[in-house]
């Protein structure tokens, strides 16, 4: 049951209480909406920082604040459509992003569908608040939101894309998070920190309690603040790897050629790549997705090219290529060992629909024993999947390298989401994305090196990479608190729908029982009780009787 709220005295039989105003004065009845409006308005703005610059992660924490604190003061419907539009607006920037891979009419589709779910959990998050407990209440936002994006992330090609907790990538402590609970872990977290204090907010109010949502909220945040700090401090030690990602900006038309020629052009330059990256002692080179279009007729002798400059080079080169000129194509990856030899070849498990369609996708994982420890290869949009980071956690890897493929917009976005696959299954990475970022991140997420390649230069970037801290509580024990926040939500939306339909049939009731009276007559009750009335009054006023002597 929802708190009992103080009696406002000023007005006899009103027993809902006045709420104290923001700025100390009387609210004007003018300006109902004024401060709703700039709610949302903010929230939109939120939004907006927060995927201009993923370093804004604050931004991202507190952008549902403002909508949450203002839905519960105006009607549900109204409440609804700011949150409609703040969300809608806030993200419009995430559109270019998005507009390489996915068509028009589906970005389009895809962020109305978002600001509607978006708008329905605040509007059930503004009932709850009006209706029930402050602990409670405090609760509907958070779970809801965890289980939509759990439930979509199981259903959508591109994963966890568009997830907001990918937001809190640069908050390191909260992001340890995911090393037990995942990403809805994350999710929870920063989306209950926001509606507990938007909760808190109303009930000091309207005069109820309000420290019990407000500190639930903020004790859960900072338990969870507590263990990723703690996670960070003692990281254990581990043997490092000297890791060179490159990439040439110059070469990506010859990528997709069938020209032999081309192909040749492509491997006399990366040679020279990875033999500059050897000769800054680098023990692995990583060069990005689909660098080399290979067709059948002379596929065998690029094969024998790359064998040599890895043996020359004495590394272990792990090279995109993109097999063309057959049906179905395939993006894979292909390890050589320093000795030439071939080590691991791998094909892309999550093919981008609407860019390699006619390519057929692989199924088993590739794994290889090196020097340093236990390695594995993703590419791309595989790391966008937790279940395929966690496959490679069973299998005790420590290393991953990635070569990728990105675009303007999604760079960055897109590198975050890998970093969170290795906190979240223990394991460093090591990223080569053209038109991307060359990256090196250990199991913690903490960024080792990081550069941004030019248009039409090469790049390389080096580390000494420490080797992963291998299997985590989450990739064990797989997305169980995803799971439970999707039954929670069955429930909470269960109960809200009961306490609303309870409400409007209580009201029915009460205006059904209702007496009418015609017009000029009053009840005997009532006219006794004022005769009675007028007696005192009458008394009141007659001179006290003098005692006898």
């Amino acid at each position: 049951m929802a708190d009992r709220p103080m009696v406002d005295s000023s007005r006899p039989g009103d027993y809902r209480p006045r709420p104290s105003s923001i700025l100390g004065r009387p609210p004007d009845p003018s300006s109902d909406l004024v401060i709703p409006a700039l709610g949302a308005l903010t929230t939109a703005l939120l939004f907006t920082l927060s995927a201009t610059d993923p370093r804004l992660w604050p931004c991202g924490l507190f952008a549902p604040l403002p909508i949450l604190a203002v839905a519960p003061e105006v009607g549900t419907e109204i409440g609804a459509e700011l949150a409609f539009v703040a969300f809608l607006v806030g993200n419009l920037v995430a559109w270019g992003g998005e507009s390489f891979a996915v068509p028009l009419v589906t970005i389009l589709a895809s962020h109305l569908a978002g600001a509607i779910v978006f708008a329905t959990f605040v509007a059930a998050a503004a009932e709850a608040t009006r209706r029930w407990s402050g602990v409670l209440a405090a609760l509907v936002f958070p779970t809801f939101e965890t289980a939509f994006y759990y439930s979509l992330s199981l259903e959508s090609p591109h994963g966890t894309w568009g997830s907001p907790a990918y937001s809190q990538v640069d908050f390191l402590p909260l992001l340890q998070t995911a090393s037990w609970l995942g990403m809805c872990g994350v999710m929870f977290v920063m989306s209950l920190l926001p509606a507990g204090l938007a909760v808190a907010w109303y009930r000091r109010r309207w005069h109820m309690d309000w420290t019990h949502p407000a500190i639930m909220a903020v004790s859960v945040f900072a338990l969870a603040l507590m263990f990723g700090w703690t996670r960070l401090i003692l990281t254990p030690q581990t043997p490092s790897v000297r890791v060179a990602m490159v990439s040439s900006e110059s070469m990506i038309a010859e990528s997709e050629s069938t020209d032999p020629t081309d192909a040749a052009e492509v491997l006399t330059h990366y040679s020279k790549l990875v033999r500059q990256a050897a000769s800054s002692g680098a023990q692995i080179v990583v060069t990005p997705e689909k660098i080399i279009g290979v067709a059948p007729s002379y596929e065998w002798d690029v094969v024998l090219g790359l064998q040599r400059v890895a043996q020359l080079s004495h590394v272990w080169l792990v090279v995109g290529v993109n097999q063309i000129g057959r049906t179905p194509k395939r993006n894979i990856a292909v390890v050589f060992a320093p000795d030439g030899k071939i080590a691991a070849s791998y094909a892309k498990h999550h093919l981008i629909p609407s860019l390699e369609s006619d390519y057929k996708a692989g199924r088993k994982p590739a794994i290889f024993d090196a020097p340093w420890g236990r390695t594995a290869v993703l590419i791309s949009q595989d790391l966008d999947f937790p279940e395929t980071a966690r496959e490679l956690a069973a299998h005790d890897v420590r290393v991953v390298v990635a070569p990728a493929s990105d675009w303007e917009g999604s760079e960055v976005i897109h590198q975050r989401m890998a970093v969170v696959r290795g906190v979240e299954s223990g394991f460093s990475l090591a990223r080569a994305a053209r038109g991307g970022m060359l990256s090196a991140n250990d199991s913690r997420g903490r960024e080792i090196a990081a550069r941004e390649p030019m248009l039409g230069e090469d790049t390389m970037a080096t580390a000494d990479l420490p080797v992963g801290t291998g299997r985590t509580l989450y990739s064990r024990a797989d997305d169980w608190f995803g799971r439970l926040c999707v039954m929670f939500t069955i429930l909470l939306m269960l109960r809200l729908a009961v306490s609303i339909i309870y409400s409007l049939r209580t009201r029915r009731l009460g205006a059904a029982k209702r007496i009418k009276r015609p017009a000029g007559v009053v009840s005997v009750e009532m006219k006794q009780v004022e005769e009675e009335g007028e007696k005192r009054e009458q008394r009141m006023y007659e001179p006290p009787v003098r005692p006898r002597e």
